[in-house]
């Protein structure tokens, strides 16, 4: 039985086909995090995958991803892995139900049974299986699923459970010698220091590197002829020989700009070299046993290069892919530890043997490569066999191919792509084959073939409702080739209510979304979209995606980019681009910015017409500001701003304009200059949404804010109910609360606040936060002495806005307002008319008090002392003095300002405006009562105060009394009159108005009802 330790050996390797995941380079020293870059110019469904934490790629039609998301076990379930050495293999089964495993023998073979219906994923252990296992295959019952694994003659096993895990250890006899094998497995070296016995290179290899003609050229001197593979995929270059051979790499190799990293591996008979190579094309030659590899630079001259055959094959009864390769060797299994996924790399001999152009399928695609053969973004079932010349792709069903007459092509035309099945992907773009117009004879050019489509579908709808739609599908497809999206969008709508059951077609609901989105009607193809005829067609989700970015739903959009993915490379380059920059922007808007990057990456590589790849690059250059390479993307707005078309230029000046504010080279007016001449040029899409939020900003920096208000506010009307013109809006509310509830506006003239906020008082907030604003300006307004309209905007609050306790609040501040202003008797209406019961202690003393101020101020001083009942406060006393003087019942009034001055005697420093009034009047008092005791205690206490006094003339006076000195009547006339008891109250009243505006209303959180819904403000 293998120790633990030897276990994990032989399970550890990231290139195996069931490995243990690690982030080891194939050196096996620990490696750098690898950009997903890697992928990108190989395959788009890697790229839609980046930033998902997917590691296998594999395309399946719609019915084998229902069999699989209805059948097949995550991982978590039951995950099976692999050991193997020279001696001895493992098989462990981890996972919630591969644990509860039990095993068996029987006949020979080694059963394990698996509780339960789920099927395991066993395409890597059947297409590599340990040495000593004939086969694994699966067998199912109504209650489990069983694991057969055949052992081949005198291969020992036996079983059991350790570390949480079922095993299976497969023993090998000490005598067998191991066969070479028609498959290996690329490993670490780091494995083999692990183990402790690095076996011996059957070679050492000199590499040998040079500058030529622009590139790196590599020399690899074997000392006898061997079968190599080499390709790209992404950043990396692949050199793959079927030969255990150690490669001593030279120091210049790594150049720092073609070539930036190398590393290889060697294990079962072959050697593996992977460059990180950002740029540049591969080219291969071989002469007398070296192969000479060249990376970026002019290709290799050489005139022994042929292209290697790729027929279908169906002569056993399952479509296959049969690649005629002269000279192939065996098949390299390796894990790509850059993108995570499995290929299987054929080596061939010399002379040169390439694939120019990718060949994909749903279940796999053949990539280009320099030498060889390379196949990748398989599904698991998928198999690679060598058999002379022959390279056998196939699986058990069968690959998904087009018919068989389909492949027949002439021997000098180049095929770009295997042929999908209609019902593979019924939503995919084919433009360049649907527009083609036929040429020579009497019906070629536009016009004979419309015509000739028309009348075609015009024969096949006058057979009635029953009639085929093959005829209707063929002309709106020649419209959407030709660019007449809505001629076609007519033609299927009719087709629609011509022939019903149309609309459960795939192919017709793939046609109609095509043309609307093409035509800008992007909420009308998402009712085709959103239809179960389209559920399962990858190209449908990639149109998902695009109508999501379009949209501003970005999130939604990354979703369905990743699902999308498997049909990405099937479309023409014109809409690869346009995907991919769609997914890249959607991205970059949901700050994944390193997925952006490498996304935009793989959309500007793409053959796609300039123009297509301009707006690319617009989106390229947003990353890379978003990054932060502000220069970088500053040379691009600016190389793209001379593009000839308004659509791409507009948005490159306006970022540019920006970007240039922001780096300091230009003044704000500058760019205001430049961007509002950009608003009146370019209307109506969301260049124009993100330059009136970019005006806003600037305005906003600048203080301007009626500018800044005006100008966002449009962009929110303009743009009302796009998800993306929510962040606009969002921005224009902050931008309000900062005015009026940060104090942003309290550098304005009140008379401007006031306007600017009538201007825009939809904007207030509903709730606590409006009320505030209001109470905030309005005590602005009080401070300016512009009562009545303080006064106007918290009566609108009372009216149309709040309830209960908040609105008696409030209604008390307008009452004070009112009296300060000099109005009692709208003071009393406005406390009158709130009149509520179970309100606060202290909200219905300050309420007792203003009425009883206010009936005093009438006269009604009767009513005002039973309104204030048994109240002793302070102010309540205040109001008692005020009745007495008024009363001239000077006892009682100097006994109560006395009063109220309490022991302020006993401290030192000036006294308030409040405190000399009541000391000026409690004199005047006592002097005119003739009570010279009271006086004289008074103007000892007191008299130290004088000196301090802001009237201080006024205070010798009062304390000297009528009787006392050269003070003559019209001094003490003149003293009286500047102890105004109103003048000290409105100083207090103003103080308290102040702090109570920046405290909550009581009661604001749970009085508030539907009257909240009103605007914040009266119409000025």
């Amino acid at each position: 039985m293998l120790t633990t330790m030897t276990r994990f050996l032989l399970s550890a390797s990231p290139f195996e086909a069931s490995a243990k995941d690690d982030d080891r380079d194939d050196t096996g020293v620990k490696a750098p995090v690898v950009s997903l870059r890697a992928a990108l110019k190989t395959t788009a469904a890697v790229v839609f995958l980046s930033g998902f934490g997917v590691t296998s790629i594999a395309l399946a039609t719609p019915a084998v991803k229902a069999g699989i998301a209805s059948a097949m076990a995550s991982k978590a379930q039951i995950d099976i892995r692999v050991g193997r050495n020279d001696s001895a293999g493992r098989i462990e089964i981890y996972g919630s139900t591969g644990s509860r495993a039990s095993v068996r023998r029987d006949n020979g073979q080694v059963v394990v049974r698996l509780p339960g219906n789920l099927r395991p994923d066993i395409g890597d252990l059947s297409a590599n299986p340990p040495e000593g296992v004939r086969s694994v295959s699966l067998r199912q019952d109504s209650r489990a699923t069983e694991l057969l694994i055949t052992l081949k003659d005198g291969v020992e096993s036996h079983f059991g459970r350790a570390d949480g895990a079922v095993f299976v250890q497969i023993d090998l006899p000490k005598s067998q010698v191991l066969p070479t094998r028609g498959e290996a497995s690329i490993t670490l070296q780091e494995l083999e220091r692990k183990v402790g016995v690095a076996p011996t290179a059957d070679e050492t290899v000199q590499v040998q590197a040079a500058a030529i003609d622009g590139g790196v050229d590599l020399s690899f001197p074997f000392t006898a002829p061997v079968g190599a593979s080499v390709f790209r995929r992404g950043e990396s270059v692949w050199i793959v020989f079927d030969k255990d051979a150690e490669l001593k790499l030279p120091a210049t190799l790594r150049d720092g700009k073609l070539i930036t990293a190398a590393a290889f591996a060697r294990n079962d008979g072959f050697t593996a070299l992977r460059l990180t190579a950002p740029a540049g094309a591969v080219t291969a030659s071989v002469e007398n046993g070296t192969w000479r590899v060249r990376v970026g630079g002019r290709s290799i001259n050489t005139e022994q290069v042929s292209e290697v055959s790729v027929a279908r094959d169906d002569t056993t009864g399952a479509s296959a892919l049969a690649v005629n390769m002269a000279g192939a060797g065996r098949v390299a299994w390796i894990r790509d530890p850059a993108i995570g996924d499995r290929m299987a790399v054929i080596t061939a001999r010399g002379p040169v043997k390439r694939l120019m152009s990718e060949r994909t399928t749903p279940q796999a695609a053949l990539g280009t490569t320099a030498q060889g053969l390379v196949v990748e973004r398989m599904s698991p079932d998928v198999t690679v066999d060598v058999s002379g010349d022959i390279v056998t792709i196939s699986r058990p069903k069968g690959l998904s191919l087009s018919a068989p007459a389909q492949w027949a092509r002439a021997e000098d035309e180049t095929i770009k792509t295997l042929e999908y099945k209609a019902a593979a992907f019924p939503s995919l773009m084919d433009e360049e084959n649907w527009s083609k117009l036929p040429t020579g004879g009497p019906m070629s050019g536009f016009l004979s073939r419309y015509n000739q489509l028309q009348q075609q579908a015009a024969d096949e709808a006058d057979k009635g409702i029953g009639a085929t739609t093959g005829a209707r599908l063929s002309l709106a497809r020649f419209l959407i080739g030709q660019g007449l999206n809505f001629e076609a969008i007519g033609v299927l709508d009719l087709l629609g209510k011509q022939t019903p059951a149309v609309l459960g077609d795939p192919q017709f609901r793939g046609l109609r979304v095509m043309a609307k989105i093409m035509a800008g009607r992007y909420r009308d193809a998402r009712v085709d979209l959103d239809s179960t005829a389209l559920t399962s067609d990858p190209a449908a989700d990639l149109w998902r995606g695009y109508v999501a970015v379009q949209e501003g739903h970005f999130a939604e959009a990354r979703q369905s980019f990743k699902d999308g993915a498997g049909a990405l490379d099937v479309f023409p380059a014109t809409w690869r681009t346009r995907f991919a920059a769609a997914n890249a922007y959607a991205a970059y808007q949901t700050n994944d910015l390193t997925a952006a990057k490498d996304i935009i990456t793989y959309a500007v590589s793409q053959n796609a017409p300039p123009l297509e790849t301009l707006e690319a690059q617009l989106v390229q250059a947003q990353i890379f500001e978003g990054l932060g390479d502000k220069n970088r993307a500053l040379k691009m707005y600016d190389a793209i701003a001379r593009a000839p078309v308004g659509r791409i230029a507009m948005p490159a000046q306006m970022r540019a304009a920006r970007l240039n504010l922001a780096l300091g080279r230009s003044k704000s007016d500058d760019t205001l200059d430049k961007l509002n001449g950009l608003r009146y040029r370019w209307r109506g899409d969301d260049a124009e949404l993100e330059l009136l939020s970019t005006i806003g900003d600037i305005y906003l920096g600048q203080g301007r804010y009626r500018q800044a208000l005006e100008t966002l506010k449009s962009s929110g009307q303009q743009f009302a109910g796009r998800p993306d013109a929510l962040p606009i809006q969002a921005k224009l509310n902050t931008a309000f609360r900062g005015l009026f509830l940060d104090g942003q506006a309290d550098g304005l003239q009140p008379v401007e606040a006031l306007g600017l906020f009538y201007d825009f008082r939809d904007l207030t907030p509903i709730g606590a936060d409006g009320d505030e604003m209001v109470r905030r300006l309005a005590r602005r307004l009080m401070d300016v002495d512009l009562l009545d309209q303080a006064a106007d905007l918290l009566q609108y609050q009372i009216d149309n806005r709040l309830q209960g306790v908040a609105k008696a609040s409030v209604a008390s501040d307008v009452a004070a307002i009112q009296l300060m202003n000099r109005q009692p008797e709208k003071a009393l209406q406005a406390l009158w008319k709130t009149r509520t019961s179970l309100l606060p202690k202290p909200v219905m003393a300050e309420r007792r008090i203003l009425e009883a101020r206010a009936l005093t101020e009438l006269g009604r001083t009767e009513h005002a002392l039973e309104v204030l009942g048994p109240d002793n406060s302070g102010d309540a006393m205040d109001i008692r003095a005020d009745i007495a003087w008024r009363d001239k019942d000077w006892a009682k009034a100097g006994a109560i300002l006395e009063k109220r001055l309490g022991d302020r005697w006993k401290r030192d420093g000036a006294l308030s405006l409040d405190d000399e009034s009541r000391l000026i009047r409690a004199g005047v008092a006592y002097s005119l009562m003739s009570d010279q005791r009271s006086l004289s205690r008074l103007a000892d206490r007191f008299g130290k105060f004088a000196e301090g006094a802001q009237s201080p003339e006024a205070v010798h006076v009062a304390l000297a009394g009528m009787d006392n000195g050269p003070i003559n009547a019209q001094d003490f006339a003149v003293a009286a009159s500047k102890a105004d008891s109103f003048t000290g109250w409105v100083a207090g009243m103003k103080k308290r108005l102040r702090d109570k505006a920046a405290t909550p209303l009581p009661g604001a959180g749970s009085q508030r009802t539907a009257a909240n819904q009103a605007p914040a403000a009266p119409k000025a």
